[in-house]
């Protein structure tokens, strides 16, 4: 599976007219120096997106703003409802997403709950979504990934979903008595 990553843009820096601090970072007077210069945050920024392909971003870091944005989950800045939050969408994307593996993976896991989101534009809104599914094997909480496509009423296209990597659990994704039936055929 080809998997292109979208490298980080500066588009504002504290010193730019018109530049807004970012929703998602609440700074004090006291933070307000900068530990890093808007090229070293870009560096920065690029290293954690190819760490883990957009999905692990620290954005305490970041005093510019980038392409790369947090999402607010109990924003209605996504939303499509009129009572609809972000987190909304993003559990609906998300649980297609799953649906789509478990069919193609032959899988069982069931969805729980969206943990967090970023996004950036490319032809449409890029959700890069981690939230959270139970393993029917071991009926333990696991991370999954997706990346998402998306604009209201134009695309939504699934780029891929996949178990977290690294976490350092083994996902199965069928119930452990599938599981062992098939063993015993095989031993006959």
């Amino acid at each position: 599976m080809a998997r292109t990553r979208v490298s980080a843009i500066l588009l504002w820096k504290p010193e730019d007219p018109g530049y807004e601090r970012p929703a998602y970072r609440d700074w004090t007077e006291e933070e307000d120096e900068p530990k890093y210069s808007p090229k070293e945050e870009l560096a920065l920024l690029d290293k954690q997106i190819l760490a883990s392909d957009g999905f692990d971003i620290d954005y305490t870091h970041f005093r510019c703003v980038f392409n790369y944005h947090l999402a607010d989950l109990d924003s209605d800045e996504f939303a499509e409802e009129p009572t609809e939050t972000t987190r909304d969408l993003l559990e609906r994307l998300s649980r297609k997403s799953l649906d789509d593996y478990n069919q193609e993976s032959r899988t069982q896991f069931e969805f729980v709950k969206v943990v967090k989101a970023n996004f950036h534009w490319c032809c449409a809104f890029m959700f890069l979504i981690t939230f959270e599914v139970v393993d029917p094997y071991d009926n333990l909480i696991k991370l999954f990934q997706t990346r998402v496509r998306h604009e209201t009423d134009i695309v939504t296209d699934n780029v891929f979903c996949r178990p977290k990597p690294n976490q350092g659990v083994e996902c199965i994704g069928i119930i452990k008595k599938d599981v062992e039936k098939d063993f015993k055929k095989q031993r006959y």
